[in-house]
């Protein structure tokens, strides 16, 4: 698995990048924005299920104007990461991760073509979000949401196949309650699997966790 990360100085940040896996093959690829690349950079994960036996070739574009420079990297887990490190993406904390896997608890089914959303309080300082299918390509888009319709952060996936390729990022989430959302872009036939579980709190939080859409709401 190779760890992706992308930032810039303050800037927005528009980017995408690529998983080669021989001639004409593209089994992943992603398309991210960021209104402001250094205090929400990307952080995303992706798996090589041919780890061992042969290897894979990532490439990463800019696709912002040229006063829009991005800092990128790429490395293995286990082996070092790419980019800044994160109290919460410490190196140790990393070794031995193969592939994300869905909570029970907060797993969530999207059929094609439907919206989940998934709101995170003020203490949430950084979540993790991955997708799975079960076997099947995945065709989404993951939104960061502030208030009043306002878009920080977008990411558009697709990978030939769910469930040997998860699909894994860690968000930041500086600055109040935000919202994630997660679109399922493909056909009926093609649901996805989400689970957007925190992984970094504010210091001095005490707990307890603001509920949202009454009693009923599963987060």
């Amino acid at each position: 698995m190779s760890h992706v990360f992308l930032e810039t100085d303050g800037r927005p940040l528009d980017a995408e990048f690529e998983v080669w896996d021989g001639p004409n093959n593209t089994p992943t690829r992603m398309k991210v924005y960021s209104e402001d690349g250094r205090m929400r950079p990307i952080n995303a994960f992706v798996e090589n299920p041919q780890k061992g036996l042969r290897g894979e070739t990532l490439t990463v574009k800019n696709s912002g104007p040229m006063e829009f420079p991005i800092n990128a990297g790429v490395g293995s887990v286990g082996g070092g990461l790419a980019g800044t490190e994160s109290p919460y993406m410490s190196e140790n904390d990393l070794r031995g991760f193969r592939r994300p896997t869905p909570s029970t608890k907060r797993g969530q089914r999207v059929q094609g073509g439907a919206l989940k959303t998934f709101p995170l309080d003020y203490s949430v300082e950084a979540a993790q979000v991955t997708i799975t299918t079960e076997g099947m390509p995945m065709n989404a888009k993951v939104e960061l949401w502030g208030t009043s319709s306002h878009i920080k952060q977008v990411a558009e996936i697709y990978n030939d196949d769910g469930k040997k390729r998860p699909f894994a990022c860690i968000i930041d989430l500086p600055g109040g309650s935000n919202t994630i959302a997660v679109y399922n872009e493909g056909p009926m036939t093609y649901p996805i699997d989400v689970v957007v579980e925190p992984v970094a709190r504010m210091e001095g939080w005490d707990g307890t966790e603001q509920k949202f859409g009454g009693s009923l709401a599963p987060w």
